[in-house]
């Protein structure tokens, strides 16, 4: 539902400082967070995918975050943001993502708790909720891969790099003066 308004604030809106190298060097950070949200979206997909609710994953990015979807999802938006050179629709993103997914956490939260008990609790004590830790991941060598949940998960990432491939076509229109946007201060 807020997707329209947002794409909608994307094209209408630009930085002051839009090509400048400065912008240049946010657009291309940006780009490395998607590139990140996407390689650890698909990372988590290997671990849990099609097996959410039936077993506690604890192992890769799980060892990490117990929430990493949602953590490259984030990095995902937010480098969204910034490879639009966008400074100003990255913090009002930013900002409602967290805002919307804290409830959804702590309602997932909840659930697991009631799924997994005692052994969420531990969990709940050693990994972070949402930020990883920075440490080298709890692995296995070999895991079995639920194909059509990576199917899945391939679709859902896929829209990280037509964003991109959008926010290209946008400034090569707003370079030729097809399309302007509104001047922001950030």
């Amino acid at each position: 539902m807020l997707a329209p308004a947002w794409l909608a604030l994307l094209v209408a809106t630009q930085p002051e400082g839009f090509e400048t190298l400065g912008y240049s060097l946010i657009e291309f950070l940006g780009f490395f967070l998607v590139f990140g949200a996407v390689l650890g979206r698909l990372w988590c997909t290997l671990y849990i995918g099609g097996r959410k609710d039936a077993e506690l994953c604890q192992r890769g990015p799980y060892s990490l975050s117990r929430n990493p979807l949602y953590f490259f999802s984030f990095l995902g938006l937010v480098g969204v943001c910034l490879a639009a050179q966008n400074i100003l629709l990255m913090i009002i993103s930013a900002s409602a993502f967290i805002l919307y997914y804290r409830s959804v956490i702590l309602n997932e939260e909840r659930r697991l708790l009631s799924l997994f008990g005692a052994d969420y609790v531990l969990y709940m004590a050693r990994v972070p909720r949402f930020f990883p830790r920075l440490d080298y991941p709890d692995g296995e060598d070999t895991v079995i891969v639920n194909a059509s949940a990576f199917i899945r998960s391939l679709r859902d990432v896929a829209w990280f790099l037509v964003a991109i491939v959008g926010i290209e076509v946008i400034e090569e229109l707003r370079q030729a003066a097809v399309i302007s946007g509104w001047q922001l201060p950030l």
